[in-house]
């Protein structure tokens, strides 16, 4: 038997161009080598082209709300600018000729009303103090003083006659002014008054006298100021001068009933 060394196998071993047929294996390996290098290719071409789809889709999309947005921002800016040149108008405009002369005086009417402008004409003055007798021989001392029923009785029944406007010691009465008196002592809009205390109202002086002689609770009062020697005077002016209420009209205390 001949010995055969290493390289004489190597030698002799088929190879593919001797026409000697691959090992089942060798045909595996290469089958499955050829598949995946496939695999490979197809990913690497469909798998970019379609990545770039999705980003111009995503771009055009994003365009087009933009150009909505944008239509929709600038429609908007044209409907502010009609409102606004709308309003614009109506502010230089206003009423014109008779309409504005007749809505100035309704306005001047509610002022003066309201006791928020300077009035004039003629009316009563009406004044108001407390008696010279001594409390020492037996009087009671508060029957010696006026009390704020007794101004309250003179300015109601001023009002009740027609009286347009209405002030006591200077200061402006309005619907909503409280009249107290603190000891001997007014206290109108957050001031004191000491007597003699003058109450002038403009409106016809005639209505405005026989409202006064025809109040009862006037009537009570000119009797004590009778008996009791007060100071009841009532005069007729032919031009009052009221000055016009400086404070706050608005109410402290009342509400609607709503909220209550």
């Amino acid at each position: 038997m001949a010995d055969h060394s290493p390289l004489d196998s190597a030698v002799g071993a088929p190879r593919p161009g001797d026409g000697a047929v691959p090992s089942p294996a060798v045909r595996s390996g290469f089958a499955l080598a050829l598949g995946l290098l496939a695999a490979i290719l197809f990913v690497s071409a469909r798998g970019e082209p379609v990545a770039e789809h999705d980003r111009i889709g995503a771009r055009v999309e994003l365009a087009e709300l933009i150009r909505a947005e944008q239509a929709r921002v600038d429609e908007l800016k044209e409907r502010v600018e009609d409102l606004a040149a709308q309003v614009a108008a109506f502010e230089q405009a206003g009423p014109a000729g008779g309409e504005k002369e007749a809505l100035q005086a309704s306005i001047d009417d509610m002022a003066a009303a309201a006791g928020l402008t300077p009035v004039r004409g003629p009316g009563v003055a009406v004044i108001l103090n407390d008696s010279a007798l001594d409390p020492s021989r037996g009087a009671d001392p508060n029957d010696l003083i006026i009390h704020e029923q007794d101004l309250h009785a003179v300015i109601n029944a001023l009002w009740a006659g027609g009286a347009e406007a209405m002030s006591v010691n200077g200061q402006r009465v309005l619907a909503t002014t409280a009249v107290r008196c603190v000891g001997s002592v007014l206290l109108l809009h957050g001031r004191t008054y000491s007597p003699p205390y003058v109450i002038r109202a403009i409106g016809d002086e005639q209505t405005l006298r026989d409202a006064l002689s025809r109040d009862p609770a006037v009537q009570r009062f000119a009797a004590a100021a009778k008996a009791y020697q007060l100071g009841f005077m009532v005069s007729v002016a032919d031009a009052l001068e009221l000055d016009p209420y400086e404070g706050t009209a608005a109410l402290q205390v009342a509400r609607p009933s709503g909220d209550v």
